[in-house]
């Protein structure tokens, strides 16, 4: 065989002018794409459980962004009820997002006695009386933190710490930034009435220093004083309603000084417990409502001390409620800080709504509830989690599971 022959079967080289163009990269296999798109699915257990066997969605930081990119609209997963004890969770998601009620429920052990006292920032707050003990508890990741009561507290098993409130300490910081919560130290507040009810004292806890500050204590306005309501954050303060006769305590998070709010002497029907609850309102302001007959009146504390009516809430044609054969008397249950909600049990059920835009929800049929404690959180589900069943499993799931994320990622490419 000549040169000739040899030259002519030698591979060419192409220059860079004539090399064929890469193959399309597929939108579905572009990270940094799709880290866009599925950060912005809806915040339900079940949207990252959907698109889970991607690497990039199971990775920490990508976690952290969906969290903090829904951080002003934490779902409400559900809420407790404190069962003799028993911390006992009632989801409120339709499938596929409704978590089963075991898996965020908590259950006391041998000589416990727990005592449910709220929630906030996706942690929970309880008494351990006999072992002179606050129990915070994040029911998502299943952590807890036994903190015992500051020596002046521990007396008579605890039966005097009439309440407290759990917070997550960069939240009190109150520094404007966006914060996720998860994993962070906490402040931990108790309020405690002494033996002859004529004072009442808070201490705060700080979980990074492991101590307790001073004790803040203030004179009660009559000894009749016993029920404190769970507790509301208003910009950097604490506050709880105290019924008989009703009134605020309030405890400064920086300054760690409280004092007690009256003035509503006034306002109908104040003295029924289950009647009235506050709220956080714009500027840091202070709102209570109070329930009388199928009415909600909303109040507002004004810089003066007094407190202004701002929205009357009929309950009948806000739920489009129909007449009842006996006559009913609605119960306020509580209050969600974070959905900007009020929880109200009728005759029917119990429903969700929202104080700014009126939308309700019933979120189930039942007229009797004793305790009622509504708990928001972000929750990424995992296999096992979402009725107890395994999800995107099988080889036939995970290739519906990739197919849906890429058709997604092309309609995002394309807009």
């Amino acid at each position: 065989m000549g040169e000739d022959s040899v030259a002519r079967h030698r591979p060419h080289s192409c220059s860079p002018e004539t090399s064929p163009p890469p193959p399309p990269r597929s939108p579905a296999d572009d990270d940094d794409l799709l880290s866009e798109i599925l950060l912005r699915l809806p915040p339900q257990p079940s949207s990252l459980l959907r698109a889970s066997l991607r690497r990039l969605v199971a990775g920490p930081v990508f976690l952290r962004r969906f969290r903090a990119h829904h951080h002003r609209s934490p779902p409400l997963l559900g809420f407790f009820i404190d069962d003799y004890g028993d911390a006992l969770f009632t989801p409120t998601f339709d499938p596929p997002n409704r978590i089963t009620a075991e898996r965020l429920s908590l259950r006391q052990g041998p000589g416990e006695r727990l005592s449910f006292l709220g929630c906030r920032h996706a942690l929970a707050l309880l008494l351990n009386r006999p072992r002179l003990e606050a129990l915070v508890w994040d029911p998502v990741t299943g952590r807890r933190r036994a903190v015992a009561f500051p020596p002046e507290f521990a007396i008579n098993q605890g039966d005097f710490v009439r309440g407290g409130a759990v917070l997550c300490a960069a939240a009190a910081a109150d520094d404007g930034h966006v914060h996720v919560h998860g994993n962070c130290p906490f402040k931990l507040a108790l309020v405690f009435i002494d033996n002859g009810r004529t004072q009442i004292s808070v201490c705060l806890y700080d979980s990074e220093s492991g101590t307790w500050g001073d004790i803040a204590s203030t004179t009660l306005v009559t000894q009749w004083t016993s029920s404190v309501g769970t507790s509301t954050m208003v910009g950097n303060v604490l506050c709880w309603l105290i019924h008989r006769p009703i009134c605020i305590l309030e405890f400064n998070l920086d300054k760690q000084i409280m004092s007690v709010i009256g003035g509503l002497a006034h306002v109908p029907d104040n003295s029924r417990p289950s009647s009235s609850f506050m709220f956080p309102m714009e500027d840091s302001k202070l709102g209570i409502g109070i329930l009388s007959g199928q009415r909600i009146r909303l109040w507002e504390r004004m810089a003066n001390s007094e407190w202004l009516l701002r929205r009357t809430l009929e309950l009948e044609k806000i739920l489009s409620l129909k007449p009842q054969a006996e006559p009913w008397r609605p119960v306020v249950l509580g209050f969600a800080e974070e959905s900007n909600a009020v929880f109200v049990l009728t005759a029917i059920g119990v429903f969700m709504i929202q104080l700014d835009s009126l939308q309700f929800r019933n979120l189930f049929e039942s007229n009797f509830v004793t305790s009622f404690y509504p708990y928001t959180s972000f929750y990424t589900a995992d296999l096992y989690c979402c009725g107890g069943k395994r999800s995107g499993g099988t080889k036939e799931g995970r290739k519906a599971i990739l197919d849906a994320a890429h058709i997604y990622a092309v309609a995002w490419y394309h807009v």
